[in-house]
């Protein structure tokens, strides 16, 4: 096996069901990998906001691709960071004109994500750690309307909709907006809405060709509707155990589940030999 990259998605892949991981026995997989010269990529639907409390001292060793491709990050550094258009925004939010508050959509700046008065979150079953939380809370603002929008540049578009309504909303809104915003789940009902075209399989392409590693040399490790283009794109990809069959269809291994910690068992034998 001949890897020089490893990407990876956080929630249900590399983190538990509580939204955590083994600190030590990652920082020791990464030295171990450092040694071998073979690069660690974080790739998330999540931003850098939780993405730095998560890594809390190690941003500046690790890559980058947040929000699903739109956020491209190395060694601390931003790259590229793609954002949606102001017409895409309205055309999404008179699409939803009626469902903004049932399906909870929240609309990001950089700083800011805006919310409309009278929306709600679930956070008892999140794996979120508290700090994390505590975050992500600090940035939302409620407004009245969506007219209230700042005149800044809009980053990111997310939905939190019934599980039981997931392709069913996720299919017509795709219907809908082909060709200029695609919505794909991270699971639990949470939903990332992104340029089409930008997905993390997009984003690591772009890490791929600066470090000149091929499809054959990369090893990904995914278990949501969102890391499908990734796992397509690596000739060493794992869908978890607690993935969707669809997701293990697009993997062409099996790695144990999150809650067994399968990405540091598959890492440390296949890679490292242990």
């Amino acid at each position: 096996m001949s890897v020089k990259l490893i990407a990876c998605d956080m929630d249900g892949t590399l983190l538990d069901n509580k939204g955590s991981y083994d600190r030590s026995r990652f920082e020791k997989m990464l030295r171990d990998l450092k040694e071998r010269d073979i690069k660690f990529l974080v790739a998330t639907g999540n931003n850098m906001e939780r993405l730095s409390l998560m890594f809390d001292g190690l941003v500046d060793d690790l890559s980058f691709v947040a929000e699903n491709g739109s956020h491209l990050l190395e060694n601390g550094k931003t790259f590229i960071r793609k954002g949606i258009s102001d017409n895409l925004v309205y055309d999404f939010l008179d699409f939803y004109h009626d469902k903004l508050v049932d399906y909870r959509v929240m609309i990001s700046t950089a700083s800011t994500s805006y919310v409309l008065k009278g929306t709600h979150f679930d956070f008892s079953k999140s794996a979120i750690e508290k700090e994390q939380l505590e975050t992500f809370l600090s940035r939302i603002k409620t407004i009245k309307s969506f007219s209230e929008l700042p005149k800044e540049p809009f980053l990111k578009i997310n939905m939190a909709i019934p599980v039981d309504q997931e392709d069913e909303i996720i299919t017509s809104f795709n219907h809908n907006f082909t060709g200029s915003l695609t919505a794909v789940t991270s699971g639990y009902g949470a939903v990332d809405v992104t340029p089409t075209g930008i997905h993390k399989a997009w984003g690591l392409k772009h890490f791929m060709s600066n470090w000149n590693i091929k499809e054959d040399e990369l090893m990904a490790f995914g278990d949501a509707h969102n890391d499908i283009e990734m796992l397509k794109l690596a000739k060493y990809s794992y869908a978890m155990a607690n993935a969707p069959q669809d997701v293990k269809n697009s993997a062409r291994f099996l790695a144990p589940s999150n809650r067994d910690n399968g990405v540091f068992k598959i890492i440390e034998k296949q890679v490292l030999g242990r």
